[in-house]
Order: structure tokens, then C-alpha cells, then sequence
């Protein structure tokens, strides 16, 4: 009987950029990428959530040194997320104060503006799917924090993720969204048969993001 990966705890040892934008800390991300060399595995990066567009940038300036692709799935209006935290505050309303009065939009496309590797999909996740030959050796999701739209998020990437390839999903065991949670803890359950290790890598603001790999 399988059971699901134990979850193991991966210390970032550099130092992340002064960046007010980015509310990962990509590095980390792009540091497990590089020390699992996922860059050997055939296929793209696609990220769920890209909000300022600060992240997509970072992975798409990697993605480059091996000709791939990133692929940045987002609605880009910060009042559809519905989620509130345990606290009471809305999702919608962090991203419109981080905002400060400035288009979500626009403030990504500056953000990504010069690369030529990003393919943009303006849409709700729950009405994203790919063409059956897409591949992926990298996903991330850090979109609606509702447990629904994490489940989907989850669904969109992984049957297209590659072997050996790994799907990260921001603000694990974060008391404010706790259905983030929830959801990975489920789908863990769930997808048991096919995934390999389980790291939780810490990055901005001691937030956890927890990277699944599939066998």
C-alpha cells in the first residue's frame, strides 16, 4: 500500500533580491530547478497566479538559457479572487493595496516586457487546458487560494508534467489561506501512485511553498 511522499524541509542557501514585487522569492524556486537539473527534462515552465509579473519574468530569464518557454495563466483582476482569510480580509483586497492604484495588468506587462519566451493566458484557470502533446518541467500555483481552484490548478499542470518534474504550490501551511492547505494535503492523498518526494521550500517572508516531484 502506497502512502503519500514524506515532506522534506529544503533550506534555501542564497540570498533573495530586494524585490517589493515579488512575493515568492523565485530564487528559491529557480534554485531547486537548477540543483535538479529539470533543465535536462524536455518541455516548459507554466505558473498558475503571475500576478506583478516579477516571478514570470525571473523564470522566463532562466527558461531562456535552455530555449524554453514559460507559460503565465492569470486573470489579472485582483477583485475575482474571493478567498478570505481566517481573519477576514479578502485576497482581492491585499492584491488591490500591493497595487497601490495601478492596473494588474499593466504593471505585469512591464514587468515582462523584452521576452520573447512568455506565452500570456488571460483567462480563469478553471477554463484553461492544454493540447495533449504539451509538456512541463516546472508548474507553479499560487492563483485563487480557494481549495476548488487549487484542485484545478493542480489537474491543468500535472498530467502534463514530465517525469521526473515538479509542481510547487505557494502558501502551504499558511494560516491566512488555509484551504491552500487543505488541498495539497488531499491531492497528496490522492495522486500518492504517481509522485516521488515532497519538499517544503521556505522563501519570502517565511512562507512555505511545497514541491511535488512525479516518478
Amino acid at each position: 500500500m502506497n502512502s503519500e511522499p514524506g515532506v522534506k524541509r529544503v533550506p534555501w542557501r542564497i540570498i533573495l533580491e530586494d524585490d517589493p514585487d515579488d512575493f515568492v522569492g523565485y530564487e528559491t524556486l529557480i534554485e531547486f530547478i537548477e540543483q535538479r537539473a529539470l533543465y535536462e527534462l524536455e518541455g516548459d515552465i507554466v505558473e498558475i497566479g503571475a500576478y506583478m509579473g516579477r516571478g514570470t519574468a525571473k523564470l522566463a530569464k532562466f527558461a531562456q538559457r535552455y530555449g524554453k518557454r514559460v507559460y503565465a495563466i492569470d486573470v489579472f483582476d485582483p477583485s475575482l479572487d474571493k478567498t478570505v482569510s481566517k481573519g477576514g480580509v479578502k485576497a482581492g483586497d491585499v492584491y488591490e493595496a500591493f497595487l497601490q492604484g495601478r492596473s494588474m495588468l499593466e504593471v505585469y506587462q512591464e514587468s515582462t516586457q523584452g521576452f520573447d519566451n512568455i506565452v500570456t493566458m488571460r483567462e480563469d484557470s478553471r477554463k484553461v487546458s492544454f493540447p495533449k502533446e504539451q509538456r512541463f518541467i516546472f508548474g507553479f500555483i499560487d492563483g485563487c487560494h480557494q481549495q476548488v481552484y487549487v484542485e484545478n490548478d493542480f489537474r491543468v499542470i500535472w498530467p502534463h508534467l514530465v517525469s521526473g518534474g515538479a509542481l510547487g504550490l505557494h502558501d502551504y501551511e499558511f494560516d491566512d489561506w488555509p484551504e491552500v492547505t487543505k488541498a495539497a494535503d488531499k491531492l497528496m492523498h490522492e495522486y500518492k501512485r504517481e509522485m516521488g518526494e515532497a519538499y517544503e521550500i521556505e522563501g519570502k517572508y517565511n512562507i512555505l511553498s511545497l514541491v511535488l516531484t512525479k516518478k
